[in-house]
């Protein structure tokens, strides 16, 4: 089979297609055909090292963790079955034509989703859902605050927010007003507005998906009890001054969980969650997927046809 590979960490020349062995799955596991691999910025910064051995294993190593499938054989007495649709985390590198996942990381695509829409679930899907329901904890006509919205996991963020009855400002690129919008959102500010502040003006909660300076834009925007929370960490010169204003700071981390992918792939079905896909480029042009999302060219989710 054909997979994207790494011999050593670094630039996107790094990576490289080969044939490989199909594997076999092992006790809890199955073996998937790959219809598409989803491209996260988790997937090059593993090849670049900032992860270091936790983040790719053993090398050389296939990337990518985000897929939607068939699967092909299963390894044991489990839940799936040859032929079943699903979708979620690969545990021997989704950039590939087959890949193995643990069954606790998986759940099945319902009918009435396409594989393509799947593909693009489940790390941003899973981010957004755990993010609004156990950091936010929406309540009806709460007013929440979403930089970086139009990105994969902020798109997403802001149509749960709406289903659960908040408020929704986005703050994102000019450009993406329309879009953001369409969506539900309020309103749309730019975050690197003079005016930003004014134009937010006091928010119940908001979700960090920039860092930086927006980050601390953010949290003064806050109320006092109210909550931030970041994708992208927070560093003591943030905590500090969250202290200060009396508001609870999470640093968020996605888990696995095949029931949160169930719940999602649901509100996918019912149409509560449209993933924004951006392009898909077959398998062989993972090195311009990775590129064009390093630089931040992308608009939407970018997936790989295996």
């Amino acid at each position: 089979m054909k997979a994207i590979r790494i011999h050593e960490f670094g630039g996107s020349e790094q990576l490289r297609i080969e044939e490989v062995a199909r594997p076999a799955p092992g006790p809890g596991e199955v073996l998937v055909r790959v219809a598409r691999a989803g491209v996260n910025p988790v997937d090059w910064k593993i090849r670049e090292g900032a992860l270091g051995r936790r983040g790719a294993g053993a090398l050389p190593a296939t990337l990518g963790q985000d897929f939607a499938g068939e699967i092909a054989a299963a390894g044991g007495d489990g839940h799936f079955r040859p032929g079943q649709r699903v979708f979620g985390f690969a545990r021997s590198g989704a950039y590939a034509d087959f890949a193995l996942a643990a069954e606790e990381e998986i759940a099945p695509v319902p009918e009435e989703l396409s594989l393509e829409i799947a593909a693009a679930l489940p790390t941003p899907g899973l981010t957004a859902y755990q993010i609004v329901q156990e950091a936010v904890a929406p309540r009806r006509e709460q007013t929440v605050l979403v930089a970086g919205a139009a990105g994969a996991v902020g798109s997403l963020a802001v149509q749960l927010l709406r289903h659960c009855g908040a408020y929704v400002t986005a703050a994102d690129r000019p450009g993406e007003r329309g879009y953001l919008m369409e969506l539900g959102a309020r309103q749309v500010i730019d975050p690197a507005s003079a005016d930003f502040e004014r134009e937010a003006g006091t928010v119940d909660a908001a979700i960090d998906l920039v860092g930086g300076e927006v980050q601390r834009r953010c949290l003064r925007v806050v109320r006092r009890g109210g909550v931030l929370a970041s994708t992208v960490g927070l560093g003591e010169r943030e905590r500090g001054e969250a202290e200060r204003l009396g508001v609870r700071a999470i640093a968020f981390y996605m888990r696995r969980s095949a029931g949160d992918l169930a719940s999602v792939a649901d509100l996918a079905a019912q149409g509560v969650l449209r993933p924004r896909i951006a392009r898909v480029l077959p398998l062989d042009q993972a090195r311009a997927a990775q590129e064009m999302s390093q630089q931040g060219e992308a608009h939407g989710k970018l997936l790989l046809a295996a």
